[in-house]
């Protein structure tokens, strides 16, 4: 049987639900955050070794590339490397089988972002700096990588092998609260300023109001000191073995504790989802009178 995650007194708060329960979108839009009920993802004795031996160049995360197959902030010789792509390949392959299991009208319509490997411990980890401290409550908006209000999807699985959880912190009142909170500290584009930012190459692609907002927000919360020792919140405990679904966009969370945890990263366009309506992107418009993508 899969691990449960253990959710002391708000059962509310984190939906849990298996595959075979019908589509399940509606589950995870409304609280952003579903534990399934799977077979753990399988990592063989030699396969935790490799992890156990990997040598990182000092990044928080190994990643992976699905579309290139491309290696990322790890270091050894391209042979040595190889067990390790087949390693993640498989677990972004089970990870879209898992949503297909769960949300079969996402599947026609994900694009595929990085695979992570989490290896080092949360809890040891000093942060870079308050705004780049994945300890403090906050939801997921990229600098360099803008999305123009699609949905951010992502696949955990923990394998510890030495029996750990992961630990997070997901805030009280969701998406709306956490928006209406710090919206006030989040500004839109000035004019000119998102094809200053791509004609400079320090975003990706053209950077849209909605993205400057989220990215504002990310910011003031994290740098919220009362905020971050205030807001209610509740603990989430993952066992290894766990699985979940996380719309990392919309559930204002915080990891506390943990290692050794695979990631992987899908987008998703606003119209795939059973409530549009309730997205992030939607949720802003609203609150700014304004189309921001």
């Amino acid at each position: 049987m899969a691990a449960h995650a253990q959710i002391p007194d708000r059962p509310d708060l984190v939906a849990v639900a298996a595959p075979g329960a019908g589509d399940l979108r509606a589950e995870l839009e409304r609280d952003g955050v579903l534990i399934v009920d799977v077979e753990p993802f399988a990592v063989s004795p030699d396969e935790r070794v490799l992890i156990d031996r990997l040598l990182g160049d000092g990044a928080k995360n190994c990643t992976f590339n699905p579309t290139t197959g491309q290696l990322g902030h790890i270091v050894g010789a391209p042979e040595s490397l190889e067990p390790l792509r087949a390693l993640m390949a498989r677990f972004s392959d089970w990870s879209r089988q898992r949503i297909a299991d769960c949300f079969p009208g996402y599947l026609a319509h994900l694009d595929a972002g990085r695979t992570s490997l989490r290896r080092r411990s949360v809890a040891d980890e000093p942060p870079i700096s308050a705004r780049k401290d994945d300890r403090r409550l906050h939801v997921d908006a990229f600098t360099s990588q803008p999305v123009a209000g699609q949905r951010i999807l992502r696949v955990f699985s923990n394998i510890d092998a030495s029996g750990g959880t992961r630990d997070w912190a997901i805030a009280d009142g969701g998406f709306e609260r956490y928006a209406n909170h710090f919206r006030g500290r989040a500004r839109r584009l000035l004019p000119g300023e998102a094809a200053i930012l791509e004609g400079l190459s320090l975003t990706k692609s053209r950077r849209t109001d909605y993205d400057q907002i989220m990215l504002g927000m990310h910011d003031a919360a994290k740098r919220d000191g009362h905020y971050q020792a205030t807001a209610p919140r509740q603990l989430v405990s993952f066992p290894a073995g766990a699985t979940w679904f996380a719309f990392t966009d919309q559930a204002p969370h915080a990891a506390l504790a943990g290692q050794c945890a695979l990631e992987q990263t899908f987008y998703l366009p606003v119209d795939a989802l059973a409530d549009p309506t309730a997205s992030p992107l939607r949720v802003l418009e609203r609150l700014w009178g304004k189309t921001l993508v």
